[in-house]
C-alpha cells in the first residue's frame, strides 16, 4: 500500500508542469498511510494561498507534518528590503531571491522547528524538522508565492513544482520563468541546509541531473 500511495505522489508531482502559476493553490504532495492521519489533515488543512501573516510549511518528509507560521510586519520588511534597489536585470533579481528564500527558511524554521534541518536527506540528528526534497519543493513554492503576492518579483512569475528522475531516483524542485526571456530556472533548496541560499539553474540543466558537487 505504502508504495503505491508513493506511486501517485510522484506521479502527481510529476505531473506538475512549469506553466506560470502566480495564482493558483499550493497544495501538499503528501503520502497518507493510515485513517488517523487523512482525519488529522483534513482537520488542519494547508493554507493553499499564503500570505505573510499566515502560511504553511511542510516537514516530517513528503509533507508527513506541517506547520503553522506569521512573519510581523518587522519581519517583512526585512525581507523587502533584499529587494532594494530594484534589480536591474532577471539575474540580479535571481540573486534577491536567492537571499530571500534563505532569509525566510530562517525565520520560518524559528517557528516551525525546522531551523536544523541539513543538507539533502541527512539524518544525523534525527529526522525532527528534517525535510526532503517534496517538503523543500513546497516550501520554496510557498516563499515564491510570498514574494510574488509582495510584488517583488518585477523580472520572473513563479512556476509549478517538477520532478526528474522517474521512480529510480526521484526529486523535486520549486521553478520559476524568467519573463523577458521565458526560461525556465529551478529553485531548489534540498541541497544545502536551513537558511542557506537555494540552486537557481536553468531548468533544462537541472533535469540533467546536475548537482552542485559535480558543477
Amino acid at each position: 500500500m505504502t508504495f503505491l500511495l508513493r506511486l501517485v505522489s510522484l506521479v502527481l508531482l510529476t505531473s506538475c508542469g512549469v506553466r506560470s502559476y502566480d495564482q493558483s493553490p499550493i497544495t501538499p504532495i503528501q503520502i497518507i498511510d493510515n485513517i488517523q492521519e487523512i482525519a488529522s489533515y483534513h482537520q488542519k488543512p494547508f493554507v493553499e494561498k499564503p500570505q505573510r501573516d499566515h502560511y504553511s510549511i511542510c516537514h516530517g518528509h513528503s509533507c508527513a507534518e506541517f506547520s503553522y507560521v506569521s512573519l510581523s510586519t518587522q519581519q517583512w520588511q526585512t525581507i523587502e528590503s533584499l529587494f532594494t534597489p530594484l534589480a536591474s536585470s532577471a539575474e540580479q533579481e535571481r540573486q534577491q531571491i536567492k537571499s530571500a528564500i534563505a532569509l525566510l527558511e530562517v525565520m520560518t524554521g524559528q517557528q516551525a522547528g525546522t531551523h536544523n534541518d541539513l543538507a539533502k536527506n541527512d539524518l544525523s540528528l534525527g529526522t525532527r524538522g528534517q525535510l526532503d526534497c517534496i517538503d523543500e519543493a513546497t516550501n520554496t513554492s510557498v516563499y515564491l508565492r510570498l514574494l510574488f503576492n509582495a510584488g517583488l518579483l518585477k523580472r520572473h512569475s513563479q512556476a509549478s513544482r517538477t520532478s526528474r528522475g522517474g521512480l529510480i531516483s526521484p526529486h523535486n524542485t520549486a521553478s520559476i520563468i524568467e519573463i523577458s526571456s521565458k526560461t525556465h530556472y529551478a529553485v531548489d533548496s534540498w541541497f544545502h541546509k536551513n537558511g542557506e541560499q537555494p540552486e537557481i539553474l536553468p531548468l533544462s540543466q537541472w533535469h540533467s541531473g546536475w548537482k552542485p558537487e559535480n558543477n
